[in-house]
């Protein structure tokens, strides 16, 4: 029996488009239990906004921050984590379960590619119900809430997108450990614990006590929100923008190389049966 030929770099993407524009669609049918699921986060979040407002309200020099750029800083957070809000792990253990990711090994598209197009589809979405969202923002923000100039509205949209590839490339790494550990369900928790603490999602870094602070700059997670958030802000200056952007090149580069070292290895010591 002859193998299918490879497929060319034009059908790869060609599939990888699709394959996005899919699972966009697939989202956008359970709309409501993704607007619910947003709506739920925000609620949940605007007690960090309140709990902030009154500190501030209390001590207008709480911190390093003013309350214009603290309220900006949290909304814009919010903002960027809803966004990047990925079900690779989910999605994976269910098929996991269904037994359907023996297909999934078996696609045309390689595996890494398949799951970062539908990564890309969730991404999407999300950033279609995070338009209302920002609008909503601007009651706790107001104007702070816009870029700080079109140089760090463009500096914060790069930084974002490379944010998107190191949240991936997390994910894509962490899946391998079920392969491994024949269940996820412990280091995902545990990265969901590390991503809430060190990423600056509840607060930005220079709030924290000097000993975490040094733990978040050994970490990936500040590079997914607090990065791009104060680069859009203008939190950041500007001639700390390449040395920015350039780590978390190197953090997405480097996590998306180990997750697919780590792939090869675990595919060599399993074996799939279908055609």
């Amino acid at each position: 029996m002859r193998a299918l030929a490879a497929p060319t770099f034009r059908q790869s993407l060609a599939g990888f488009v699709v394959l996005a524009q899919k699972t966009a669609q697939t989202k956008l049918t359970y709309r409501l239990a993704t607007l619910i699921t947003l709506l739920s986060s925000g609620f949940a979040y605007c007690v960090f906004l309140l709990v902030w407002r009154e500190v501030y309200r209390h001590d207008p020099h709480a911190g390093p921050l003013s309350r214009e750029q603290m309220m900006a800083y949290l909304v814009m957070a919010f903002l960027v984590n809803s966004a990047l809000i990925m079900n690779v792990e989910t999605r994976f253990l269910q098929r996991v379960r269904m037994g359907l990711v023996t297909g999934d090994l078996l696609r045309p598209l390689s595996f890494v590619f398949f799951q970062m197009a539908q990564a890309t589809g969730d991404v999407l979405v999300n950033a279609l119900f995070a338009v209302p969202i920002y609008a909503a923002g601007l009651v706790f923000a107001g104007s702070a809430l816009f870029p700080a100039s079109l140089l760090a509205a463009v500096l914060g949209a790069l930084s974002l997108v490379l944010a998107f590839f190191i949240a991936f490339s997390v994910s894509y790494l962490l899946v391998q450990a079920s392969f491994v550990l024949q269940s996820g369900y412990g280091i995902f928790f545990a990265r969901a614990a590390l991503h809430q603490v060190f990423s600056g999602l509840t607060a930005p870094l220079v709030m924290f006590p000097q000993s975490l602070r040094r733990v978040a700059e050994w970490l990936p997670f500040r590079c997914e929100i607090e990065t791009p958030v104060r680069l859009w802000l203008g939190h950041a200056e500007l001639g700390d923008a390449p040395r920015l952007l350039a780590e978390q090149a190197a953090w997405g580069v480097g996590l998306f190389v180990t997750g697919e070292l780590v792939f090869r290895a675990v595919m060599r010591h399993h074996q799939v049966q279908g055609g």
